[in-house]
C-alpha cells in the first residue's frame, strides 16, 4: 500500500508539474539554449571517440584499451567483469538508452556479451556521477547509447572479419530515414574456434598447450523504428541477443566439459522532446535474461530466468540559462526464477531523483538528493553535491569537487540462493568524494586537455560470501572498505597539413583496502583486495594521413594479488595492439575499408585471472562496404 501510494504521489506530482510548465501564458519566454549533458561539469566523464569504438570487438574490449577501468577476463570469448575504482563486479551499472542491464540475480555484467557494433557510443561515469544514473553504482556507471538520424536517405553497411583461430564475424546495416522517419536494422554474427596455443606454467617444463572446448557462437539482431514530430520524437527500439560457448578448463585441470548459453531479449521504447522551457524524456523497457549451464562431468544442468521492467521519466526545466530544475522518476519491477531458488522472487527498485543546477559567473553548482526504495527497504536521502569553478577568468582551468552517497541493495542470489541465502542483508553504502583540476588550451593547430582527480570513499556493510560450518557459502555484511586513488588523463591533438596526430594517456592509481572483518584475527585487514591493480594505464596514438589511419595502443594493467592475505599475485601485464586501416573512395556514395588488426603485439604470456589462458599474437582482417 505504501508502494502503491508513493508512486501515484509521484506521478501526479510529474504530472502537475509538466501541465504547470506547459502552459504557454504562464511564462515569460525569453532567449536560451539547451545543451544536452546527463553528467554534470563537477563531475568526471570518460567518453570514447568513433576511433575507439571502432577498434573494439565487444564492450570489454572498449573499456580495456581506453580507460582507467580493469576488466576481469576469464579468457577469449569468456566472462569479462569490471572493477571500478577498486569496487567489485555488482558495484558497475550499466545502461542502453537510460535502461539497466544489471542481473537482478547477481547484480553483474558480462562486458563481453556486448559487440560495440550494437551501439553508437559509449561513456564512463566515475564516482559520484553514478548517483545520476541511479543507485547501485558505487563505482561508477557505463553509457551505451545508440542514436537515431533524420533525412538521410537509405544507408548500409556490410563489415566482414577473419583471424586467427577461426574466428569469422560479419555484421551488417541497413538503415532509411527522411524528415520524419528513422528505420535502422543490425545483424550480427560471431563465430571462433578458440583454440589458440598457450604455455601452461602448472606444469613441469611448461609445455606449450592448445585450448580445448573454448569455441564459441554470437549472434543478434537490433531493430529501430523512430518517427519525429515539430518538438518531439517517438520511438523505439528491439534487441536480441544470443550466445553459446563452451567453457575451456583452466590450467590446473586436465578436463573438463562445460557449456553456457545466454539469451538476452532487450526492448525499449520513449517518447522525447523539448517544449519551450521543458525538456522531457519517458522510457520503458523490457530486459528479459535467459542462462543456462552444463557440466556434463559433475552432471549438472541448471537453468533461470530473469525479468527486468524499468520504467524512467526524466524532466528538465531551464529557468533560464544559469538555472536548470531536474526531475528524475525511475520504479523498475524485478523478478527472478532460477533452480538455486525455492520460488520465484520479485520486487520493485524505484526512486525519485530531484536537484538544481546553477551557474553564477565562474561557478558550477549542482545539488540533488535520490530517494530509493528497494522492496522494504526505504533511504530518502542520497544525496550529492558538486561544485566547479574557473580559476582564471581567461583561461579554460578548472578545479572540481563533489561528494555524494549511494547504496547497493542486496541481489536475488544474496537473499535467496538456496543454501546459503541470507535475507538479512543489509545494503552496502558508499560514501563518496573528489576534487580534481581540468586545464583545457587551444593553440593554433594544436589543442591540450588534461585532467587530474583524486578520489575517495568508504563502503560500509560489504557484502562478502564465505563458507560456512554446514558446508555451503553464504553472504554476510562483514567488511568495511577504503577506496582512494589519482586519476589522469592528457589528450594531445595536432594538424600538420595533411597529417591529423592524436595523443591520448589515462592513468589510475587505487588503493582498495579491507579496513574492518567481522573475525579480528583475519589476515585480510589492511590488505588490497584481490583482482584490484595498483597501476593501469592506457596510450592511445592514432595518426591519419590523407585515407590512411594507423592506431597504436598500450594497455599496462599493474600487479593484481589472488588472495586476500595478499602473499599471491599477477605479476604486471603490459600489451600492445596496432590497427592500419585503408579508405577507399569507390564512387560518390560508395566507399570500402580495409583494416589489419594485431593484438597482444609482443606476443606476450600472461593471465587476467589466475590460471586462466590468454591468446598471444594474433590477428584480425576486416573488410568494411559503406553506401551513404
Amino acid at each position: 500500500m505504501r508502494h502503491t501510494f508513493l508512486y501515484f504521489l509521484l506521478v501526479n506530482f510529474l504530472l502537475l508539474t509538466l501541465n504547470s510548465f506547459s502552459q504557454k501564458d504562464a511564462i515569460n519566454i525569453t532567449t536560451f539554449k539547451v545543451v544536452e549533458k546527463k553528467v554534470l561539469p563537477a563531475y568526471k566523464t570518460t567518453r570514447f571517440d568513433s576511433i575507439s569504438k571502432h577498434n573494439a570487438t565487444n564492450l570489454a574490449e572498449l573499456l580495456s584499451n581506453n580507460s582507467t577501468v580493469f576488466i576481469k577476463s576469464y579468457g577469449s570469448g569468456s566472462l569479462a567483469t569490471a572493477s571500478f575504482r577498486g569496487t567489485g563486479a555488482s558495484h558497475t551499472k550499466v545502461q542502453w538508452n537510460g535502461i539497466n542491464l544489471n542481473s537482478p540475480m547477481n547484480g553483474q555484467i558480462d562486458f563481453s556479451l556486448f559487440p560495440s557494433f550494437f551501439f553508437d557510443d559509449a561513456e564512463v561515469h566515475h564516482g559520484a556521477s553514478g548517483l545520476i544514473d541511479g543507485n547501485g553504482a558505487l563505482g561508477g556507471s557505463i553509457l551505451m547509447n545508440s542514436k537515431e538520424t533524420y533525412a538521410k536517405g537509405i544507408s548500409a553497411n556490410l563489415n566482414q572479419s577473419i583471424g586467427s583461430f577461426g574466428i569469422y564475424i560479419t555484421a551488417l546495416r541497413g538503415a532509411y530515414s527522411n524528415k520524419h522517419w528513422f528505420l535502422e536494422t543490425k545483424v550480427y554474427n560471431n563465430l571462433s574456434e578458440n583454440n589458440f596455443t598457450y604455455i601452461n606454467s602448472t606444469k613441469r617444463n611448461k609445455p606449450t598447450e592448445t585450448q580445448e572446448n573454448a569455441e564459441f557462437k554470437q549472434w543478434g539482431i537490433q531493430q529501430a523504428f523512430y518517427r519525429k514530430f515539430k518538438n518531439s520524437t517517438l520511438g523505439g527500439r528491439i534487441w536480441y541477443f544470443n550466445s553459446d560457448r563452451n567453457l575451456p578448463h583452466t590450467m590446473l585441470v586436465s578436463d573438463n566439459i562445460e557449456n553456457q548459453t545466454d539469451k538476452s531479449l532487450r526492448n525499449l521504447i520513449e517518447w522525447k522532446g523539448l517544449s519551450n522551457r521543458f525538456q522531457y524524456r519517458i522510457c520503458s523497457g523490457f530486459i528479459k535474461n535467459g542462462l543456462i549451464y552444463e557440466n556434463k562431468l559433475a552432471n549438472i544442468y541448471s537453468k533461470n530466468k530473469s525479468y527486468l521492467s524499468d520504467n524512467n521519466i526524466n524532466t528538465k526545466f531551464y529557468l533560464n540559462n544559469n538555472f536548470i530544475l531536474n526531475n528524475d522518476i525511475n520504479i523498475k519491477y524485478e523478478s527472478a526464477k532460477a533452480d538455486g531458488y525455492n520460488e520465484n522472487h520479485t520486487r520493485f527498485n524505484s526512486s525519485w531523483l530531484f536537484g538544481l543546477n546553477k551557474k553564477i559567473k565562474r561557478i558550477d553548482m549542482n545539488f540533488f538528493n535520490r530517494l530509493i526504495m528497494v522492496g522494504k527497504e526505504f533511504k530518502p536521502i542520497a544525496p550529492s553535491l558538486g561544485v566547479r569553478y574557473q580559476i582564471l577568468k581567461k583561461e579554460v582551468l578548472y578545479i572540481k569537487a563533489n561528494a555524494g552517497i549511494n547504496y547497493n541493495y542486496p541481489t536475488f542470489n544474496d537473499l535467496f540462493w538456496s543454501p546459503g541465502g541470507n535475507k538479512d542483508l543489509n545494503p552496502e553504502e558508499a560514501q563518496m568524494s573528489e576534487i580534481g583540476f581540468n586545464f583545457i588550451k587551444k593553440l593554433a593547430k594544436t589543442s591540450i586537455n588534461t585532467e587530474i582527480t583524486g578520489f575517495y570513499s568508504e563502503v560500509k556493510d560489504w557484502i562478502i560470501w564465505q563458507p560456512t560450518e554446514f558446508g555451503y557459502w553464504s553472504p554476510n555484511n562483514l567488511k568495511k572498505v577504503e577506496n582512494k586513488g589519482v586519476e589522469s588523463t592528457l589528450t594531445i591533438s595536432t594538424i600538420l597539413s595533411k597529417l591529423t596526430v592524436n595523443n591520448k594517456i589515462s592513468y589510475a592509481y587505487t588503493e582498495s583496502t579491507n579496513k574492518k572483518t567481522e573475525k579480528n584475527l583475519d589476515n585480510s585487514v589492511n590488505k588490497q583486495l584481490i583482482y584490484v591493480p595498483f597501476h593501469k594505464l592506457n596510450y592511445n596514438l592514432n595518426l591519419n594521413y590523407n585515407k590512411f589511419t594507423l592506431n597504436y595502443n598500450f594497455n599496462y594493467t599493474g600487479q593484481r594479488f589472488t588472495t586476500s592475505d595478499n602473499n599471491w599475485y599477477l605479476p604486471a601485464n603490459f600489451i600492445s595492439n596496432i590497427h592500419l586501416a585503408r579508405q577507399i573512395k569507390l564512387r560518390n556514395k560508395t566507399s570500402a575499408i580495409f583494416t589489419l588488426k594485431v593484438n597482444n603485439l609482443l606476443n606476450q604470456d600472461y593471465q587476467s585471472i589466475a590460471w586462466r589462458a590468454i591468446p598471444g599474437r594474433n590477428y584480425l582482417f576486416s573488410f568494411s562496404f559503406n553506401f551513404n
